[in-house]
């Protein structure tokens, strides 16, 4: 584990009320987006959704209420996945402060801490929660398939889990008609969610360890943020994965973004335009939501124009 790693006492303390505002983008990463770098620095929330656009301040934007909240009986702290999460934010906030004033990249000792971080952030934004469920569901239903393709395979399965092969329910035909017609629908509680996003950073941190990072400098702090900031980019046609994805790429403020290649590549050239196209992929790879410093901020159209008018963006075009 890295040196981000926290513990967190499991019960409550019950002097301090619940936390609802759960911010799946922290509140320390959106400062580097606000026009002074600080939690009470401005910035502007455009919502794709709504096709609307307002100004806020961090702690009241990038937030579901009870977003991480655990349910069950057997659970003691509610809250316990927030408070972890935040202990996080609490020992990578002076880091992500540190580059965004000095306008510099992590150094090599810091590199694994600012990782983790990411690795953190893409598994913990809404848009993880359906990919992670598709997943398991395609998965599920490919067992279920081999399990069912004969009566015999189906009671080997079956007694396999211990179950009776002639228990009522377990009749081959009705089985294998309920399945082709998918006649059924996976839900997961956000305790599964949460195990599962734990589980993804350990899974994903080694491949984002392995890549050549390099850092991008926008001097008048051009970069945006989004819902879903780890951006993984690779060939048309393709199903990127963060082993094959050509660029990862992540806004650790709006003055700095990390770039991560396969291999070694030289830097980029960083102008208005450069900007532009880095702020296009959050645009493209956004749930529903931007943040920016400004209301105007830079991307290019499906025809590589520079445009600054935010309400002519459709991924549609693209």
């Amino acid at each position: 584990m890295t040196g981000l790693s926290v513990k967190v006492e499991s019960m409550a303390d019950a002097a301090h009320p619940e936390p609802r505002r759960h911010h799946y983008v922290p509140r320390c990463w959106l400062a580097g987006f606000t026009d002074t770098g600080e939690k009470e620095g401005r910035l502007f929330v455009t919502d794709f959704k709504r096709r609307n656009q307002w100004g806020a301040v961090p702690g009241t934007a990038g937030f579901i209420r009870d977003f991480y909240r655990l349910e069950g009986e057997h659970v003691d702290d509610p809250v316990l996945a927030e408070k972890s999460l935040s202990q996080i934010e609490d020992a990578i906030a002076p880091l992500l402060r540190s580059m965004d004033r000095d306008k510099r990249g992590p150094t090599k000792e810091e590199l694994e801490s600012v990782l983790y971080f990411i690795a953190i952030q893409w598994s913990r934004v809404p848009a993880f929660r359906p990919f992670v469920l598709s997943l398991f569901d395609k998965i599920s239903y490919e067992k279920i398939s081999e399990m069912l393709e004969s009566p015999e395979s189906l009671r080997r399965a079956l007694a396999d889990a211990g179950m009776d092969p002639d228990a009522p329910g377990a009749e081959y035909r009705r089985m294998k008609r309920f399945h082709d017609d998918k006649a059924y629908k996976l839900t997961a509680p956000t305790d599964w969610y949460v195990l599962e996003a734990f589980k993804a950073v350990e899974n994903i941190l080694p491949g984002l360890k392995k890549r050549y990072w390099a850092t991008l400098i926008s001097p008048s702090g051009g970069f945006i943020a989004s819902d879903n900031p780890v951006i993984l980019d690779g060939k048309k046609g393709e199903i990127v994965g963060f082993e094959n994805a050509e660029v990862i790429s992540f806004a650790v403020s709006r003055h700095v973004a990390l770039w991560g290649t396969l291999k070694p590549e030289k830097r980029p050239f960083i102008n208005r335009k450069f900007i532009a196209s880095v702020n296009t992929l959050s645009l493209l790879y956004a749930e529903e939501q931007v943040f920016s410093h400004v209301l105007d901020f830079c991307w290019l159209d499906e025809n590589r124009k520079y445009q600054t008018d935010w309400t002519l963006f459709s991924k549609d075009k693209y």
